[in-house]
């Protein structure tokens, strides 16, 4: 039997995020009846309400105690909205000294990773109680920004929070896993080249250092330089051949253009704030032409990133230089489509069947060879938009394939997003849970799953799995 992995979360906040508190629990007990049992781990989160009553200490002191030490958990969640919260005989709310702890443990041992959420404030505020627990709450967001504390994410209500956190969560539990799983692979692949415990030496034998490498070894220098060569040039893995990747990092697609982002940012208005240094002019090129033209109005543009994706419309393009190395500031606004693809059930096919069909079409070129379909235009147009039931020589990593041959990498990165955007923009999926995808020479392995769209309010969305491979 295997043994589940805990996963600590800490989640600070003031009280008046009570609802974006039971999303929190709400999304991870989602998380840990999908992804996470896939993984083997299990997600818990503790907060200042889990506190029992204490005597003899101040009320914070008492629930630090009870916290434990920061750095026993993995992450720390900080939400923030309208209210501060009240002081402590430490620091200026309860809330921040949570943070604080959660800050030094960070600096000092790695852990936990912090993200703070900022919710967007009441405007007709007329209290001067609420005024100034707002006031308090900007100089906070302030101090964050020019301490450069790190990424943090507005939210405009709270069911964008949820929505938010719960694709944030999922991803950050696809790098906690690789990230492990490498760790293991590399200690397994140390204790595997270790040298054989040598004989004992006769210590009689051994008058001094230089003594005793002669002992062990009576080749010359020459043989022995050449034999570690060779030892060396034989322990080099093949990086050509294979690779894999389960998230694009800090890459976005933009149309058909990769860009290496700084940092991705979403506002309370949900716009899109990009800053994305210049590596070359092409490339500036490349950026500005995503502006807007204005004879003919607003063009839509396909923005993909990590596991996001819409169409945007590129609202303006500004230039930062710093020391000589220019950045493009891109603000983004995504659009609604209207005309968006929605999956639904065909004769026999469930919308379930028909939405992995599509997937399997989409990332692996596979249709099924079956009589009912190949004789069933409508049922092959929902699958691949065509009438027909042959396959397409041209499938969504081919042209992509010609672009990257000589740069396996940029390939994976490139065809991921490209596929979540499709996933995506035809609604297959609303949240994607796991998207691994590695290539060995021309072959593609795919290892996928994602959760349907809510269709039915007392209804879990369904999950779906694809795992294939194909030839490019």
């Amino acid at each position: 039997m295997k043994t589940v992995e805990l996963i600590k979360i800490f989640l600070a906040s003031p009280g008046d995020v009570q609802t974006e508190r039971n999303y929190v629990k709400e999304v991870v007990a989602t998380i840990n009846r999908t992804v996470a049992q896939d993984k083997n781990v299990r997600l818990e989160v503790k907060c200042s309400e889990n506190a029992y009553p204490g005597y003899g200490k101040d009320g914070q002191a008492i629930i630090n105690e009870q916290i434990g030490k920061m750095d026993e958990y993995d992450l720390f969640i900080l939400i923030m909205k309208d209210r501060f919260g009240s002081p402590t005989k430490r620091h200026a709310s309860g809330t921040v000294e949570e943070f604080t702890l959660a800050r030094k443990a960070h600096k000092e041992r790695g852990k936990p990773d912090i993200w703070f959420y900022s919710g967007s404030m009441k405007q007709d505020v007329k209290k001067k109680e609420d005024k100034q627990q707002q006031a308090k709450v900007k100089g906070f967001r302030t101090r964050y920004i020019n301490n450069r504390y790190g990424l943090f994410r507005d939210y405009k209500n709270p069911s964008n929070f949820k929505s938010q956190l719960h694709d944030q969560l999922t991803l950050w539990l696809n790098d906690y896993s690789n990230k492990k799983t490498r760790k293991s692979s590399t200690t397994s692949k140390t204790k595997t080249v270790s040298p054989k415990k040598k004989e004992p030496i006769d210590q009689t034998k051994v008058a001094n250092n230089s003594n005793q490498a002669s002992l062990i070894s009576r080749k010359p220098i020459k043989e022995i330089k050449s034999a570690t060569n060779k030892s060396k040039t034989t322990a080099k893995p093949k990086t050509n051949n294979s690779k894999s990747i389960s998230t694009s990092g800090a890459w976005v697609l933009l149309d058909d253009n990769l860009f290496e982002t700084k940092s991705v940012f979403q506002d309370v208005n949900r716009k899109l704030i990009l800053n994305i240094p210049i590596i070359n002019s092409e490339q500036e090129t490349n950026l500005r032409y995503l502006q807007t033209n204005h004879r003919y109005g607003n063009r839509l543009v396909s923005y993909s990133y990590q596991n996001d994706a819409s169409m945007v419309q590129v609202e303006s393009i500004e230039t930062d230089s710093i020391k000589g190395k220019t950045s493009c500031i891109v603000t983004l606004k995504p659009i609604q489509q209207s005309n968006n693809y929605n999956i639904a059930s065909y004769n026999n096919y469930s919308t379930e069947q028909i939405a992995e069909l599509q997937i399997r079409f989409l990332l692996l070129n596979e249709i099924q060879d079956n009589q009912n379909q190949a004789n069933n235009p409508m049922l092959n147009y929902m699958l691949t938009g065509s009438s027909y039931s042959i396959k397409l020589e041209k499938f969504i990593f081919s042209d992509i394939w010609k672009k990257w041959k000589n740069k396996p990498k940029m390939f994976l990165i490139n065809a991921r997003l490209a596929a979540v955007h499709l996933l995506k923009s035809k609604n297959i999926v609303e949240h994607i849970l796991k998207f691994n995808i590695s290539l060995n020479q021309n072959v593609v392995s795919i290892d996928f799953s994602g959760k349907m769209q809510n269709i039915y309010a007392n209804q879990e969305p369904k999950t779906l799995k694809v795992k294939g491979k194909c030839t490019l």
